[in-house]
């Protein structure tokens, strides 16, 4: 049998070029803020699904809204595709941006009522008539680990916008477990 000559082919690469990375748009200020005395955590499915109702003012809204579609934003939404990069995808269509950005992180975390709201567990406390004079950090410590797993410490700067146009669709999945999740949904009615 004769000898293979060699291939005079390239071989071919299995690695892809990393999408470029984003850079972090200079937000809009997070003002007017609503005052923390006015938030409250609303259980949706105990132990899994929170939100604060109102978190943003309309103004504040409105302004993150326009900023978002705005063509001078920077924010490049794209359309996610239909099929799902494998099985543990979720089935969706939507349009999507997504950036690493501590800052705005820790902004959000920080300067809003955020992490007030949060650490002090308002709206989810089984006895709403704890001692608020005790002193003593670990029963706090207690109640968070109880509640939130442990102490919130803040946010994941992996941030991610989503917008849902008619037709558009989020499916049904189950995600992988994880820690909790800051969702703000925006919806301006004209």
């Amino acid at each position: 049998m004769p000898a293979q000559k060699p291939s005079k082919k390239k071989p071919t690469s299995t690695t892809t070029k990393p999408e470029p990375t984003p850079r972090a748009p200079n937000w809009p200020p997070l003002r007017p803020l609503v005052p923390s005395t006015d938030l409250y955590i609303e259980p949706l499915l105990t132990e899994q699904i929170y939100i604060i109702r109102n978190f943003f003012t309309a103004n504040l809204c409105k302004s993150y809204v326009s900023f978002l579609t705005s063509p001078s934003s920077a924010i490049d939404l794209i359309t996610t595709p239909l099929k799902p990069k494998s099985r543990d995808h979720a089935v969706r269509v939507n349009d999507r941006f997504q950036v690493q950005d501590a800052s705005f992180a820790e902004l959000l975390w920080g300067a809003t009522a955020l992490k007030d709201v949060v650490c002090e567990r308002r709206g989810v406390e089984e006895d709403e008539d704890d001692n608020d004079n005790d002193d003593d950090g670990r029963e706090e410590e207690e109640k968070n680990t109880r509640i939130w797993g442990g102490t919130p410490l803040g946010l994941n700067p992996n941030i991610r916008i989503y917008r849902y146009t008619p037709g558009q669709f989020f499916a049904q999945h189950c995600k992988f477990p994880t820690n909790y999740c800051l969702l703000t949904i925006s919806t301006i009615r004209s």
